[in-house]
């Protein structure tokens, strides 16, 4: 296994949250069992930003729920735990987001959603601990991250980064008031060397 990586225990406690929201107390309690967190099991990290949970916990906490549910379940799972955990962090962590005190509203659509990508990569390096860029092409934007807790996970055929995927969307339905189809177009679970992902600049139907 790669040694390890620490991440804040406020980025670990969101995520967590997210879980118990989407799969109650009773199914985070046998994702925790199964991922080897059960230190965890009414016992959330507390809502700080010191570096004590891990991007393995992170990524085993992922793997229970896929485990779980089966990898055609699991996506869908994944995906809504994604969007609670953007809910998440922007009502208790917005430092982790990037987005404490951001006033945006007046901007032009694509300018808030470059601008939105650019301050949860600037909060992932300063904050989470995640190498994070943003790349712009004319048709889409690319939030590539060069440290993934699916690093920590078993070697996966196609992208697994569900969750991430999850706060991507939710993030541009937030700040547009539109759904973007955000697709994982790489993963280092895949051997690729980063997990890169896609935002259209246009809204899905």
């Amino acid at each position: 296994m790669p040694e390890e990586r620490p991440m804040p225990n406020a980025a670990l406690r969101v995520l967590l949250e997210a879980i118990e929201d989407v799969m109650g107390a009773n199914g985070t309690k046998a994702v925790l069992n199964a991922g080897g967190l059960s230190k965890y099991i009414d016992n959330y990290p507390p809502k700080n930003l010191e570096m004590e949970a891990t991007f393995a916990q992170y990524g085993a906490a992922q793997q229970a729920v896929e485990d779980f549910y089966g990898p055609r379940g699991a996506r869908a799972m994944l995906l809504r735990i994604g969007r609670a955990t953007f809910q998440f962090g922007l009502r208790d962590q917005p430092a982790i987001l990037g987005l404490a005190g951001i006033a945006l509203k007046a901007l032009p659509e694509k300018t808030r959603m470059k601008l939105i990508l650019e301050r949860m990569a600037k909060a992932a390096v300063d904050r989470v601990n995640q190498p994070t860029v943003v790349m712009e092409e004319e048709d889409a934007y690319y939030f590539i991250v060069e440290q993934c807790p699916c690093k920590w996970r078993p070697e996966h055929d196609k992208p697994c980064c569900y969750v991430t995927v999850g706060v991507l969307m939710e993030s541009m339905a937030w700040i547009t008031g539109n759904m973007y189809k955000v697709e994982e177009v790489a993963c280092i679970s895949n051997g690729a060397a980063s997990c890169v992902y896609r935002i259209p600049k246009e809204p899905s139907e």
